[in-house]
Protein backbone atom coordinates (compact mmCIF):
# COMPACT_ATOMS: atom_id res chain seq x y z
CA UNK A 1 0.00 0.00 0.00
CA UNK A 2 0.88 3.50 -1.28
CA UNK A 3 2.47 5.69 1.98
CA UNK A 4 0.03 8.49 1.71
CA UNK A 5 -2.59 5.85 1.58
CA UNK A 6 -1.67 3.75 4.26
CA UNK A 7 -1.52 7.18 6.27
CA UNK A 8 -4.98 8.04 5.18
CA UNK A 9 -6.32 4.55 5.82
CA UNK A 10 -4.97 5.10 9.20
CA UNK A 11 -6.54 8.31 10.22
CA UNK A 12 -9.96 7.09 8.87
CA UNK A 13 -9.83 4.43 10.76
CA UNK A 14 -8.63 6.23 13.69
CA UNK A 15 -12.03 8.84 13.49
CA UNK A 16 -14.24 5.66 12.68
CA UNK A 17 -13.18 4.32 15.88
CA UNK A 18 -13.94 7.20 17.95
CA UNK A 19 -17.13 7.66 16.22
CA UNK A 20 -18.25 4.79 17.53
CA UNK A 21 -16.94 4.94 20.84
CA UNK A 22 -19.07 8.15 21.12
CA UNK A 23 -22.31 6.48 19.45
CA UNK A 24 -21.71 3.53 22.03
CA UNK A 25 -21.38 6.08 25.43
CA UNK A 26 -24.50 7.79 24.15
CA UNK A 27 -26.40 4.43 24.41
CA UNK A 28 -25.25 4.32 27.98
CA UNK A 29 -26.81 7.53 28.71
CA UNK A 30 -28.69 6.32 31.73
CA UNK A 31 -25.79 5.49 33.43
CA UNK A 32 -24.38 8.66 34.77
CA UNK A 33 -24.38 12.48 33.50
CA UNK A 34 -21.20 12.79 31.57
CA UNK A 35 -22.43 10.30 29.50
CA UNK A 36 -25.55 11.40 28.67
CA UNK A 37 -23.67 14.42 26.87
CA UNK A 38 -22.72 11.77 24.34
CA UNK A 39 -26.77 11.03 23.86
CA UNK A 40 -26.89 14.42 22.36
CA UNK A 41 -25.16 14.50 18.91
CA UNK A 42 -26.62 11.40 16.92
CA UNK A 43 -26.83 12.97 14.03
CA UNK A 44 -23.23 14.23 14.15
CA UNK A 45 -22.18 10.53 14.67
CA UNK A 46 -24.46 9.35 12.19
CA UNK A 47 -22.83 11.59 9.26
CA UNK A 48 -19.43 11.01 10.71
CA UNK A 49 -19.50 7.21 10.56
CA UNK A 50 -21.06 7.53 7.12
CA UNK A 51 -18.72 9.49 5.60
CA UNK A 52 -16.06 6.78 7.29
CA UNK A 53 -17.57 4.02 5.79
CA UNK A 54 -17.61 5.91 2.12
CA UNK A 55 -13.49 6.41 3.00
CA UNK A 56 -13.01 3.21 4.13
CA UNK A 57 -14.69 1.49 1.07
CA UNK A 58 -12.42 3.88 -1.49
CA UNK A 59 -9.87 2.64 0.75
CA UNK A 60 -10.04 -0.80 -0.25
CA UNK A 61 -11.15 -1.76 3.65
CA UNK A 62 -14.69 -2.84 2.55
CA UNK A 63 -15.55 -4.69 5.00
CA UNK A 64 -14.73 -1.91 7.91
CA UNK A 65 -16.55 0.45 5.92
CA UNK A 66 -19.72 -1.89 6.15
CA UNK A 67 -19.33 -2.09 9.44
CA UNK A 68 -18.49 1.96 9.63
CA UNK A 69 -21.76 2.08 7.29
CA UNK A 70 -23.77 -0.20 9.84
CA UNK A 71 -23.05 1.98 12.66
CA UNK A 72 -24.14 4.77 11.33
CA UNK A 73 -27.71 3.37 10.75
CA UNK A 74 -27.36 2.74 14.36
CA UNK A 75 -27.17 6.42 15.20
CA UNK A 76 -29.74 7.44 13.05
CA UNK A 77 -32.39 5.38 13.92
CA UNK A 78 -32.76 7.95 16.99
CA UNK A 79 -33.33 10.30 14.00
CA UNK A 80 -36.68 8.66 13.77
CA UNK A 81 -38.12 11.22 16.02
CA UNK A 82 -38.12 13.77 13.17
CA UNK A 83 -39.02 12.30 11.14
CA UNK A 84 -41.69 9.52 11.17
CA UNK A 85 -45.00 10.24 10.13
CA UNK A 86 -47.54 11.37 12.43
CA UNK A 87 -51.25 11.01 12.22
CA UNK A 88 -52.92 13.85 10.64
CA UNK A 89 -56.35 14.73 12.37
CA UNK A 90 -59.48 16.06 10.86
CA UNK A 91 -61.40 19.15 11.56
CA UNK A 92 -60.71 22.62 11.76
CA UNK A 93 -60.29 25.31 14.64
CA UNK A 94 -58.53 28.53 15.88
CA UNK A 95 -54.51 28.78 16.11
CA UNK A 96 -52.30 29.97 18.21
CA UNK A 97 -48.54 30.78 16.99
CA UNK A 98 -46.02 31.09 20.10
CA UNK A 99 -42.24 31.53 20.14
CA UNK A 100 -40.19 30.73 22.61
CA UNK A 101 -36.47 32.57 22.47
CA UNK A 102 -33.15 32.19 24.77
CA UNK A 103 -32.27 35.96 24.40
CA UNK A 104 -28.62 35.30 25.84
CA UNK A 105 -27.53 37.39 28.64
CA UNK A 106 -24.59 38.72 26.52
CA UNK A 107 -26.87 39.51 24.07
CA UNK A 108 -27.55 43.56 23.31
CA UNK A 109 -28.61 43.43 19.83
CA UNK A 110 -32.13 44.40 21.06
CA UNK A 111 -33.34 45.40 18.06
CA UNK A 112 -32.88 42.24 15.94
CA UNK A 113 -34.81 40.13 18.27
CA UNK A 114 -37.57 43.16 18.42
CA UNK A 115 -37.98 43.23 14.77
CA UNK A 116 -37.87 39.37 14.65
CA UNK A 117 -41.18 39.65 16.81
CA UNK A 118 -42.88 42.54 15.18
CA UNK A 119 -42.40 40.41 11.68
CA UNK A 120 -44.16 37.08 12.99
CA UNK A 121 -46.39 38.26 14.84
CA UNK A 122 -46.52 35.57 17.49
CA UNK A 123 -50.18 34.73 19.94
CA UNK A 124 -47.68 34.60 22.55
CA UNK A 125 -44.06 35.26 23.23
CA UNK A 126 -41.82 33.31 25.71
CA UNK A 127 -38.24 34.97 26.33
CA UNK A 128 -35.60 33.62 28.59
CA UNK A 129 -32.24 34.65 30.56
CA UNK A 130 -34.20 37.84 30.16
CA UNK A 131 -31.40 40.89 32.15
CA UNK A 132 -33.14 43.89 33.42
CA UNK A 133 -31.88 45.38 30.65
CA UNK A 134 -33.50 42.94 28.07
CA UNK A 135 -36.87 43.19 30.18
CA UNK A 136 -37.06 47.23 29.75
CA UNK A 137 -36.36 46.22 25.85
CA UNK A 138 -38.81 43.66 25.48
CA UNK A 139 -41.25 45.76 26.85
CA UNK A 140 -41.50 47.47 23.79
CA UNK A 141 -43.63 45.31 22.03
CA UNK A 142 -46.60 46.38 24.15
CA UNK A 143 -48.55 47.92 21.07
CA UNK A 144 -47.94 44.06 19.36
CA UNK A 145 -48.25 42.04 22.72
CA UNK A 146 -49.96 44.61 25.58
CA UNK A 147 -50.23 41.44 28.33
CA UNK A 148 -46.68 41.04 29.78
CA UNK A 149 -44.86 39.47 32.35
CA UNK A 150 -41.51 39.42 34.16
CA UNK A 151 -40.07 37.07 36.57
CA UNK A 152 -36.48 35.94 37.28
CA UNK A 153 -35.12 35.28 33.92
CA UNK A 154 -38.45 34.32 31.79
CA UNK A 155 -40.50 37.51 30.22
CA UNK A 156 -43.59 36.54 28.93
CA UNK A 157 -45.80 38.92 26.23
CA UNK A 158 -48.89 37.94 25.12
CA UNK A 159 -51.90 39.11 22.56
CA UNK A 160 -54.59 38.36 25.27
CA UNK A 161 -54.73 38.26 29.28
CA UNK A 162 -52.33 36.12 31.10
CA UNK A 163 -55.18 34.75 32.91
CA UNK A 164 -54.17 32.62 36.22
CA UNK A 165 -50.57 33.60 35.78
CA UNK A 166 -48.58 31.54 38.40
CA UNK A 167 -44.73 31.68 39.31
CA UNK A 168 -43.79 28.23 40.30
CA UNK A 169 -40.01 27.21 41.27
CA UNK A 170 -38.62 24.27 39.71
CA UNK A 171 -36.06 21.52 41.28
CA UNK A 172 -34.14 23.09 44.34
CA UNK A 173 -31.91 25.55 42.50
CA UNK A 174 -33.21 29.23 41.24
CA UNK A 175 -35.40 27.32 38.22
CA UNK A 176 -38.73 29.13 37.65
CA UNK A 177 -41.91 28.02 35.42
CA UNK A 178 -44.62 30.96 33.78
CA UNK A 179 -47.86 29.11 34.02
CA UNK A 180 -50.68 31.04 32.90
CA UNK A 181 -53.58 30.35 30.56
CA UNK A 182 -54.43 31.85 27.53
CA UNK A 183 -57.83 31.73 26.01
CA UNK A 184 -58.20 31.40 22.25
CA UNK A 185 -61.29 30.47 20.35
CA UNK A 186 -62.99 30.19 23.32
CA UNK A 187 -60.56 27.22 24.61
CA UNK A 188 -58.29 28.25 27.60
CA UNK A 189 -54.91 26.74 26.99
CA UNK A 190 -52.53 26.21 29.56
CA UNK A 191 -49.23 27.73 28.54
CA UNK A 192 -45.96 26.60 30.29
CA UNK A 193 -42.70 29.10 29.76
CA UNK A 194 -39.51 27.79 31.69
CA UNK A 195 -35.55 27.35 31.53
CA UNK A 196 -33.47 24.55 32.55
CA UNK A 197 -30.43 24.26 34.09
CA UNK A 198 -27.73 23.41 31.86
CA UNK A 199 -26.49 19.86 32.94
CA UNK A 200 -22.66 20.16 33.92
CA UNK A 201 -21.78 18.25 36.77
CA UNK A 202 -24.00 15.21 38.29
CA UNK A 203 -25.35 17.64 40.93
CA UNK A 204 -26.57 20.62 38.55
CA UNK A 205 -27.29 17.58 36.09
CA UNK A 206 -30.00 15.82 38.68
CA UNK A 207 -31.01 19.29 39.73
CA UNK A 208 -31.69 19.50 35.99
CA UNK A 209 -33.74 16.26 36.14
CA UNK A 210 -35.55 17.69 38.94
CA UNK A 211 -36.44 20.50 37.37
CA UNK A 212 -37.58 18.41 34.10
CA UNK A 213 -39.91 16.14 36.55
CA UNK A 214 -41.30 19.35 38.00
CA UNK A 215 -42.45 20.67 34.92
CA UNK A 216 -44.38 17.31 34.02
CA UNK A 217 -46.25 17.54 37.49
CA UNK A 218 -47.31 20.88 36.38
CA UNK A 219 -48.52 19.57 33.07
CA UNK A 220 -50.51 16.70 33.94
CA UNK A 221 -52.31 18.74 36.66
CA UNK A 222 -52.99 21.47 34.10
CA UNK A 223 -56.84 21.70 33.11
CA UNK A 224 -57.13 21.42 29.67
CA UNK A 225 -55.05 21.57 26.73
CA UNK A 226 -51.43 22.26 27.68
CA UNK A 227 -48.52 24.02 25.80
CA UNK A 228 -45.23 23.75 27.19
CA UNK A 229 -41.67 25.69 26.00
CA UNK A 230 -38.75 26.25 26.82
CA UNK A 231 -34.88 25.73 26.57
CA UNK A 232 -34.73 22.11 28.49
CA UNK A 233 -31.11 21.88 27.94
CA UNK A 234 -32.05 18.32 26.89
CA UNK A 235 -32.58 16.78 23.73
CA UNK A 236 -34.92 14.37 22.48
CA UNK A 237 -32.47 11.46 22.10
CA UNK A 238 -31.74 11.47 26.29
CA UNK A 239 -33.34 9.46 28.84
CA UNK A 240 -34.22 12.68 30.73
CA UNK A 241 -36.20 13.49 28.13
CA UNK A 242 -38.20 10.08 28.00
CA UNK A 243 -38.93 10.85 31.49
CA UNK A 244 -40.59 14.08 30.55
CA UNK A 245 -42.39 13.45 27.84
CA UNK A 246 -44.09 9.89 29.87
CA UNK A 247 -44.37 11.75 32.88
CA UNK A 248 -45.89 14.87 31.37
CA UNK A 249 -48.33 13.12 28.93
CA UNK A 250 -46.58 15.62 26.17
CA UNK A 251 -46.22 14.81 22.87
CA UNK A 252 -42.60 16.55 21.31
CA UNK A 253 -44.03 18.83 18.40
CA UNK A 254 -40.88 17.80 16.72
CA UNK A 255 -42.22 14.63 15.97
CA UNK A 256 -42.66 14.67 12.27
CA UNK A 257 -41.23 17.62 11.47
CA UNK A 258 -38.13 17.84 10.79
CA UNK A 259 -34.42 18.55 12.40
CA UNK A 260 -34.82 21.95 14.11
CA UNK A 261 -30.99 22.66 15.82
CA UNK A 262 -31.72 25.47 18.24
CA UNK A 263 -28.03 25.96 19.97
CA UNK A 264 -25.16 26.86 19.47
CA UNK A 265 -26.13 29.53 17.06
CA UNK A 266 -23.00 29.90 15.60
CA UNK A 267 -21.24 26.60 15.46
CA UNK A 268 -23.41 24.20 13.15
CA UNK A 269 -21.48 21.33 13.29
CA UNK A 270 -22.62 21.35 16.75
CA UNK A 271 -26.06 21.97 16.36
CA UNK A 272 -28.51 20.58 18.47
CA UNK A 273 -32.34 21.13 19.67
CA UNK A 274 -31.98 22.27 23.19
CA UNK A 275 -35.07 24.42 22.81
CA UNK A 276 -38.43 22.74 23.01
CA UNK A 277 -42.24 22.51 22.36
CA UNK A 278 -44.78 19.76 23.99
CA UNK A 279 -48.28 19.94 23.29
CA UNK A 280 -50.90 17.87 25.54
CA UNK A 281 -54.39 16.62 24.16
CA UNK A 282 -56.19 18.88 22.15
CA UNK A 283 -53.66 20.87 20.56
CA UNK A 284 -52.40 19.52 16.88
CA UNK A 285 -48.92 20.65 15.37
CA UNK A 286 -49.30 22.66 12.20
CA UNK A 287 -46.41 24.77 11.95
CA UNK A 288 -42.91 23.84 13.70
CA UNK A 289 -39.97 26.01 12.47
CA UNK A 290 -36.30 27.84 13.74
CA UNK A 291 -36.41 31.44 13.40
CA UNK A 292 -33.73 33.51 12.58
CA UNK A 293 -30.02 34.78 14.00
CA UNK A 294 -31.04 37.60 16.58
CA UNK A 295 -27.54 38.02 17.73
CA UNK A 296 -28.36 35.09 21.01
CA UNK A 297 -26.42 31.64 21.32
CA UNK A 298 -29.99 30.12 20.29
CA UNK A 299 -32.09 30.59 17.54
CA UNK A 300 -35.96 31.11 18.48
CA UNK A 301 -38.30 28.20 18.04
CA UNK A 302 -41.85 28.56 16.58
CA UNK A 303 -44.97 26.45 16.67
CA UNK A 304 -48.13 27.06 15.30
CA UNK A 305 -51.08 25.16 17.02
CA UNK A 306 -54.53 24.04 16.28
CA UNK A 307 -56.55 24.23 19.30
CA UNK A 308 -59.45 21.93 19.78
CA UNK A 309 -57.70 19.34 17.82
CA UNK A 310 -58.91 15.64 18.97
CA UNK A 311 -55.42 13.74 19.57
CA UNK A 312 -52.31 14.63 21.86
CA UNK A 313 -50.52 17.30 20.14
CA UNK A 314 -50.36 15.25 16.48
CA UNK A 315 -49.23 16.95 13.18
CA UNK A 316 -51.98 18.51 11.27
CA UNK A 317 -50.50 19.46 7.75
CA UNK A 318 -47.39 18.55 5.66
CA UNK A 319 -46.68 22.25 5.26
CA UNK A 320 -43.75 23.35 6.81
CA UNK A 321 -42.47 26.96 7.59
CA UNK A 322 -39.17 28.27 6.16
CA UNK A 323 -36.33 27.64 8.70
CA UNK A 324 -34.15 30.55 9.70
CA UNK A 325 -35.51 32.93 7.23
Amino acid sequence: MMPGRTCATRAVLAVTAAGAMAGTLASLAHLAWWLELFSHFRLQYALLLAACGVGLAVLRRPAIGLAALALAAVNALPLMHYFAPAPRPAGHGPQLTAIVANVWLRNDDYGAVLGYVAGLGPDVAIFLEVTPAWGAALAGLRDALPYQAHAGEVFVAARRPLSGLRILPLGDRDSIAVVFTYETGGTPVTVIGAHASWPLGAGIAASRNRELADLAAIARAAPGPVLLLGDLNVTAFSPAFDALRAASGLRDCAMGEGLHPSWPAWFPPLWIQIDHCLAGPGLAVTGLATGPYVGSDHFPLEVTVRVGAAGAGVIASQARPTSRR
